[in-house]
């Protein structure tokens, strides 16, 4: 055992390192502070692995940490060895302590190979943060909802209710009792304790209504009903449900709310009371409008007749004029008579001769030369081909003639003037009945311009009277607290602003029955944009409108009332969450006086299996009734965007 410890440790067997460096100084060093340096990293290195294993204790495998720090320790101590050979030839021992390394690298690599799996198994730091993560987030949504759920039983102006099926137990929240005026103890937690405060009259659809649910004929259970209050009146009150099947399809629980409608009702009671003063108000215009056209359509009637009387005068006129023969004449360029009728002679009082001794201009009243002087010159110029003018003619006698002139010019080949063609009727007579016409129609002008203010005057009232019910409902929503309340009276009051506009562009208008739809649809389109504080640089407005369209008062307020309730749809639900996008609204008249309207957006289009008829809401009903009103048809595209297409017939 000694000899062995003296051969491991002998040096003088054998020659130091060094010489095979052959003591150069630059090699030696070299070698000698590559491995300090090394083996010095090396003995740091498993300080720390131990370091860390000592304050990780919940990191698994901490034992592989160990046994490559020993690994570590060997490989570095076989460095220093080296150094420590260059001037000592300890071979041996060097020896030995490369055997250990080598087995503590093997027995590593060895302990390391079924490691892997399992290391490899563990989640990366990458999906422990997103493990992490997760959970932070479910809890904090968990706790937000818990908070949700307190704030709302405590803030909500609804009252909650929970019914237990099985037991006929149910939770009233303190909200439910106070709405009906009840201490937290004067109500029993018993289904009987709610039904009798029902009001008789409501109790059988009540109870039915919860059994077409408890069946599911109804996805959910609502209604409308009165309830008895501890004051002894009844509120209404809008009762929703929704209930929990087991299993077995039995119903096991119910939870809902009840809504204070009370005020509500008032509102639509209220509503409904204007709607129908309104309604008999428009009746009692309507038959003051029939009393006017009948009285105009008298007067139409009487003018017929005078006009037609007047036609029978001037055939009268006519045909003694061709059995008498007019006066003709040629006239030279310089006015002088060059040839004359014997029925001009007689219309003047000259002979044919005298009357070439003049000229037009000496026969002719002052007052009607300038006249005749005008046209004169004007068909010279070839400015006009012919000319007729009334006017005075002195006779022989010094006594005027009123004649009706009628003038054309005769022309050479080459285009120069020749003479002028002079036609005169003794019109001296129909002068006469023409004042007498000119001051009837006078008195008829005055009588229509007396029935238009008074027509103007009922569209302007009537506009008027609907925007005093737009008022009260805006002064009556200050006090509805419900937000979908007051909606609904919002969207009245838009509707009836709507229908006051009509009358405001039929006041307006030259025509008085009919309404140019055109401007009526921007300002009614521009008045919804400001109502819903619409973003002109967010939804753009695109209109493709007949200027020819005229409609009249009955036509005009379903048509008015349809694009109200259309472009409202689509401000208020095509472009949620801030989007942009466009409406469009074309309408336009065919020869078939057949009215296309059509109101489009490019918003998030409808629902599947969309059925504006089986969906209760007001808005698609007014549509619907309104264009059977019209006798027309609607068409609904809503794949993308909406599209809504009336067509009817003008009768």
């Amino acid at each position: 055992m000694i000899e062995l410890l003296h051969n491991v440790f002998s040096t003088s067997k054998f020659i130091p390192h060094g010489h095979c460096y052959l003591w150069k100084p630059g090699l030696v060093w070299l070698h000698l502070v590559s491995d300090v340096l090394t083996g010095l990293a090396y003995y740091s290195i498993p300080v720390m692995l131990v370091y860390f294993v000592r304050k990780r204790r919940d990191v698994p495998f901490g034992w592989i940490f160990l046994m490559f720090g020993t690994f570590i320790v060997a490989c570095g101590t076989t460095h220093l060895m080296d150094v420590w050979t260059l001037w000592y030839p300890t071979y041996w021992l060097s020896g030995l302590l490369k055997a250990i390394t080598a087995f503590v690298s093997v027995l590593t690599a060895i302990e390391l190979v079924p490691l892997i799996p399992k290391a490899l198994a563990l989640p990366s730091p990458a999906q422990l943060e997103k493990e992490i993560a997760e959970r932070i987030l479910t809890e904090e949504v968990l706790r937000e909802s818990k908070q949700r759920w307190q704030l709302a039983l405590r803030g909500n102006n609804d009252g909650i209710w929970d019914w237990n099926v099985k037991t006929n137990e149910i939770f009233f929240s303190a909200r439910w009792k106070e709405m009906l005026g009840y201490e937290d103890h004067e109500i029993s937690n018993h289904l009987d304790e709610r039904m009798k405060r029902v009001h008789p009259d409501d109790l059988d659809w009540v109870t039915q209504a919860v059994q077409d649910h408890f069946s599911q004929k109804t996805p959910f259970y609502t209604t409308e009903h009165r309830v008895l209050c501890k004051d002894g009146t009844y509120k209404w009150i809008l009762d929703r449900g929704q209930a929990l099947w087991d299993e077995d399809g039995n119903v096991v629980r119910m939870a809902g709310s009840h809504t204070d409608i009370t005020e509500r009702k008032q509102a639509e009671e209220a509503v409904s009371s204007l709607l129908n003063q309104l309604e008999n108000m428009v009746e009692e215009r309507t038959a003051q409008l029939t009393r006017i056209n009948q009285s105009l359509q008298t007067e139409i009637t009487e003018r017929q007749r005078i006009e037609e009387a007047l036609r029978e005068s001037e055939e009268r006129f006519r045909a003694t004029f061709h059995q008498a023969a007019v006066g003709i004449a040629h006239v030279a360029i310089d006015g002088r008579w060059l040839l004359v009728n014997q029925r001009l002679c007689n219309i003047l009082g000259y002979t044919p001769e005298e009357l070439q001794l003049l000229t037009f201009q000496d026969i002719t009243h002052p007052d009607d030369i300038n006249a005749d002087l005008k046209y004169f010159y004007q068909i010279l110029a070839d400015d006009i081909q012919t000319y007729s003018i009334e006017k005075r003619y002195f006779c022989k006698d010094s006594s005027l003639v009123w004649v009706n002139l009628t003038v054309s010019l005769m022309r050479e080949p080459s285009g120069e003037p020749r003479y002028f063609i002079y036609v005169v009727e003794d019109i001296s007579e129909r002068q006469a009945a023409l004042r007498d016409r000119k001051q009837w129609e006078e008195q008829m002008q005055a009588s229509l311009l007396e029935k238009e203010v008074l027509l103007k005057e009922i569209y302007h009232r009537v506009k008027n009277n609907l925007q005093v019910i737009s008022s009260l409902l805006s002064l009556q929503s200050a006090y509805i607290k419900d937000k979908h309340d007051l909606v609904i009276f919002q969207q009245s009051q838009q509707r009836i602003a709507s229908m006051a506009l009509v009358h405001e562009k039929l006041y307006e208008s030259q025509d008085l029955a009919k309404v140019n739809f055109g401007e009526y649809i921007r300002d009614l389109v521009a008045s919804l944009f400001t109502a819903y504080e619409v973003n002109e640089d967010a939804i753009a407005l695109v209109l493709n409108i007949d200027k020819h369209v005229f409609l009249g008062l009955d036509t005009a307020i379903p048509c008015s009332l349809i694009i109200h309730e259309l472009v409202s749809n689509s401000l208020k639900y095509a472009f949620p969450a801030g989007r942009n996008g466009t409406i469009y609204i074309e309408i336009n008249q065919n020869q078939d006086r057949q009215v296309t309207l059509v109101v489009s957006d490019d918003g998030i289009g409808l629902p599947p299996n969309f059925n504006f008829q089986k969906i209760a809401s007001l808005g698609w009903q007014l549509v619907d009734a309104l264009t059977n009103q019209l006798s027309g048809n609607m068409n609904i595209q809503g794949d993308m965007g909406v599209e809504c297409q009336v067509t009817f017939t003008l009768i």
